[in-house]
């Protein structure tokens, strides 16, 4: 691997503010300078996170500084502000892997920033095949078909596959028939395939809320079929689409003392589709099947979605009490609190908090539901004045992806 480039490493510190430029950025916000502090705080996040096997809080916290990262690689391809993620790349991809690269390959490749793609995958030491699933959709999408001609002409994608990422395309264009006439010109298993692909294209960059209608190509007798539908569900909020993955999945939570694929992989999801449009008598009564840990995981999902102050009284009774993984459960609860409308009351719970790493924790959920809720007045300087690096990158990113410049 070879080292980041000295002039690299100045770029990406000249991107990030120092403390003056923190106290401008707080008072007149823009998207550049929150993504730039999120850069400087998770820099130092990065150097005091690792993995260490057993160590489920450190692990956790290791995912989250990665997560971060392909945000901020993501929100800068997004909003081509490309050069504060460029320099930060190489160092990041080391350690973190390449998550959020393949948005940044894309966002260079339609620029036509083609030095700038190649020295860039030099430093990473990389193919600019990682970026096809993001990049073939995206040609489509902007209608710049003779270049996905010629993409795909140079690559050796089966048949199913280039139907699947022309048909993602179309969907990302707002021409959902046209996407459906090219999967259903299909044969058999090569159909179902294509529909299948298209749809994980669209979930993998976050455009699953209009893949709804590829739901029909998928296999909802099958553990992954049914994952699939709710993670459409979530992000679709479409109550006939939770409803029909529930009744999809009363079959295969009987065979969950068997392979345990159902709690680990659906129920989960379930939870978090049924919350998402709102039935959380279905939503509890998921959660309440299932083993601690698969609840913590589905009770994160309810967390997730909980846009309602019906939920809080019994999460107060559920997650606000002393006890195993307190931490955890209180964060779940300080954002359920926000999304319902009690910001106040989130505020006060954080303010008990038995210890600074705990305080920190539950300030992040509280600004990122700030920022999710849209009053990034509020949540910017609450993510500011978190003290771990960790924490703060999180909470400074979700500002910066909710602010509109």
């Amino acid at each position: 691997m070879k080292r980041l480039p000295a002039a690299a490493l100045l770029l990406l510190i000249s991107a990030a503010p120092g403390a003056a430029e923190d106290a401008a950025c707080i008072a007149s916000p823009a998207r550049l300078c929150v993504l730039g502090m999120a850069a400087e705080a998770n820099q130092a996040a990065s150097r005091i996170v690792s993995t260490s096997g057993t160590d489920r809080e450190a692990n956790e916290r290791f995912l989250l500084v990665a997560g971060t990262w392909g945000d901020i690689f993501k929100t800068a391809a997004k909003t081509g502000h490309l050069d504060l993620a460029l320099s930060a790349a190489p160092a990041v991809r080391k350690k973190f892997g390449t998550v959020g690269i393949a948005e940044l390959m894309t966002a260079l490749k339609l620029a036509g920033r083609d030095a700038d793609l190649a020295a860039f995958l030099r430093q990473l030491e990389l193919d600019d095949r990682i970026a096809d699933m993001v990049f073939g959709p995206a040609l489509v999408a902007a209608g710049r078909s003779t270049d996905f001609k010629a993409f795909i002409a140079s690559r050796k994608y089966e048949p199913y596959n280039v139907v699947a990422m022309e048909a993602a395309g179309n969907f990302l264009a707002g021409k959902q028939q046209e996407g459906l006439a090219l999967i259903d010109a299909l044969q058999g298993r090569y159909r179902m395939g294509a529909g299948i692909n298209a749809l994980a294209l669209l979930q993998g960059t976050g455009h699953g809320d209009i893949a709804v209608p590829l739901l029909k190509y998928q296999d909802l007798k099958t553990v992954n079929g049914v994952e699939a539908c709710a993670l459409v569900a979530q992000a679709a909020k479409d109550k006939a689409v939770a409803e029909q993955c529930l009744a999809a999945a009363s079959p295969l939570a009987e065979a969950a003392a068997r392979d345990g694929a159902y709690l680990y992989a659906v129920a989960p999801q379930l939870v978090g589709a049924l919350a998402a449009v709102g039935d959380w008598q279905e939503a509890l009564k998921v959660l309440r099947q299932l083993k601690p840990d698969n609840q913590m995981m589905a009770t994160e999902k309810l967390a997730r979605f909980s846009h309602t102050p019906e939920m809080l009284p019994t999460a107060r009774t559920a997650l606000g009490s002393p006890g195993p993984l307190m931490k955890k459960r209180g964060g779940y609860l300080v954002r359920m609190l926000v999304l319902g409308g009690q910001a106040d009351e989130a505020a006060k719970f954080v303010a008990t908090a038995p210890d600074d790493a705990t305080r920190d924790h539950w300030s992040r959920l509280q600004a990122e539901a700030l920022a999710e809720m849209g009053d990034t007045a509020t949540a910017l300087p609450l993510a500011t004045g978190i003290t771990d690096p960790v924490s703060r990158a999180s909470a400074l990113c979700s500002v910066a992806k909710a602010l509109k410049d």
